[in-house]
């Protein structure tokens, strides 16, 4: 019997009854590749999240306006959680999932909230543009932008800039990584640690997963190709480094938890990142939920595996954050 939590990709024996029900709910609805961008929003924010992370009690919940390079104005909604200490506080930068077209800062709320409570840190959620509106280079100096002035004006947001994480799901996680490479392009200070959960990085769709796992599995190959379609300047933007960053040089980068599902088509991309981190001397500990689909942990207030990530995340950030 395979494990349901293992430090290999792979895939469980069966599904898990909830994911595979999550699944099939995603199945029935209008692909994506006969929606617009508009359409497609929409029919998200209609559905909403019945199985999103339960709620908690937060200190604060607040909204600020961060100036970017391109002269408009980043959101960013800091949630602090009641058991911090006086001070500045270690915070984790997160950037949100939806294939860079999709998502939220509210429908990530409680996700962010359950991130703080269990990390024990300021979570600092981002609303970053959007694809097809603004193109992967526009996005990832929207990152950058978010984490340089948190870098050097953070204590406005009362965090340490010393002790600040990086993170996001599926193209969060594409969108943290580009921030870090963007680090090393410049010579800035690097984030303390970093959090990917099913990050999307092989944009050349060259792993076995997506054409495993290619329908049926809420992620589906064809959605990752509408995806990639809104985001990319071109197709040869495909194979740049900056997008996928299995090509790039991820030496210097921090030390990194990197969770996968047994049942994504991202699965296989995401085990390859870790163990390119660890060729290139980055401490890296990957776990797979094998019996899991892709964007899980959103799923967390149904999915139980959806909260053990959550919490293995907590554990994380608390015992880094500590040293």
């Amino acid at each position: 019997m395979t494990k349901l939590i293992s430090s290999v990709a792979q895939r469980a024996d069966e599904l898990h009854p909830m994911a595979a029900k999550v699944a099939r709910a995603s199945a029935r609805q209008k692909p994506l590749c006969e929606c617009t961008a508009k359409q497609a929003r929409e029919i998200r924010e209609s559905l909403g999240n019945p199985f999103a992370p339960p709620c908690c009690e937060m200190e604060s919940i607040k909204d600020y306006w961060l100036p970017s390079s391109g002269g408009h104005q980043l959101k960013v909604r800091r949630y602090q959680p009641k058991s911090l200490s006086a001070g500045l506080q270690p915070a984790l930068l997160f950037f949100h999932g939806g294939g860079h077209v999709l998502g939220t800062l509210d429908g990530y709320d409680t996700l962010a909230q359950q991130l703080a409570q269990l990390g024990n840190c300021v979570v600092l959620s981002v609303e970053y543009r959007l694809a097809p509106e603004t193109k992967s280079v526009g996005i990832y100096q929207d990152g950058f932008d978010v984490y340089a002035w948190l870098l050097n004006s953070g204590e406005e947001l009362g965090i340490d800039s010393r002790r600040l994480a990086i993170g996001g799901d599926s193209a969060g996680g594409n969108i943290s990584i580009a921030v870090m490479l963007q680090c090393k392009l410049h010579k800035i200070t690097q984030p303390y640690y970093q959090v990917q959960i099913y990050p999307g990085i092989d944009y050349q769709l060259g792993f076995p997963s997506i054409e495993e796992f290619a329908e049926g599995y809420f992620l589906t190959k064809a959605d990752k190709l509408w995806f990639r379609s809104q985001f990319l300047e071109s197709e040869a933007r495909a194979s740049d480094p900056m997008v996928s960053s299995l090509l790039a040089d991820l030496s210097g980068l921090p030390p990194a938890l990197v969770i996968t599902a047994g049942f994504d088509p991202l699965r296989d991309e995401g085990e390859a990142f870790a163990k390119r981190l660890s060729e290139h001397g980055v401490d890296v500990e990957h776990v797979c939920y094998t019996d899991m689909i892709h964007a899980f942990v959103s799923f967390a207030g149904g999915i139980p595996a959806g909260m053990t990530a959550l919490e293995k995340i907590g554990e994380q950030l608390q015992r880094v954050f500590s040293s």
